[in-house]
């Protein structure tokens, strides 16, 4: 991402944890981030777009959020460490505008929030992908986590993932989801 999609982007998301996905239109983005309407559209189609753009850039800003992956030993650690920087970065959203989110995506045929697939996978996402199917293995060969098909347990994993999202976001946050993402993370990995 460019310095101009950071900024509509982090505008964006601003907007919407203050306003509400719904309430706050494209032309409050373009004022709030000192944009025209004219350069947000040659950046993003529409407001759809910025949660694509803003889950992209967490896998490409990861690797600076997280140093201390590198110095856990334990496969299984650094895999929760890894799903966990997405799901604190997710939970920050609010689950109004998870909400919003992931009814945007259903609408247009899950693209993104979906363990089956992913149209808009970038090289840092496939990246991160390939990261903890070795660390799955890696954590297996070490007698970390259990035995079983890496691909097939990342996919579980996610799927879990994305129900207990929409239960959270649809009910307003009224659970801890990250308490319950990691017992479903245990029973898996």
């Amino acid at each position: 991402m460019n310095g101009t999609e950071e900024n509509i982007v982090h505008t964006s998301i601003r907007l919407f944890k203050k306003q509400g996905y719904e309430n706050t239109s494209i032309a409050d983005i373009c004022r709030e981030a000192k944009i025209t309407k004219g350069t947000f559209y040659y950046h993003f189609a529409n407001k759809d777009d910025i949660t694509f753009a803003y889950y992209e850039s967490l896998y490409a800003n990861q690797w600076e959020s997280i140093p201390d992956l590198l110095t856990i030993e334990n496969a299984k650690e650094q895999l929760w460490m890894l799903l966990e920087y997405s799901i604190d970065n997710t939970i920050s959203l609010t689950p109004a505008i998870l909400k919003a989110f992931m009814i945007s995506d259903i609408q247009k045929g899950l693209n993104f929030f979906s363990p089956y697939k992913t149209i808009r996978s970038s090289q840092k996402r496939i990246q991160n992908h390939t990261m903890q199917i070795n660390l799955v293995k890696r954590g297996q060969k070490n007698k970390e986590i259990k035995i079983g098909d890496p691909e097939m347990m990342l996919h579980t994993f996610t799927s879990a993932l994305i129900g207990i999202a929409i239960d959270w976001a649809s009910n307003d946050g009224c659970f801890d989801e990250k308490k319950e993402l990691r017992k479903v993370f245990d029973t898996i990995f």
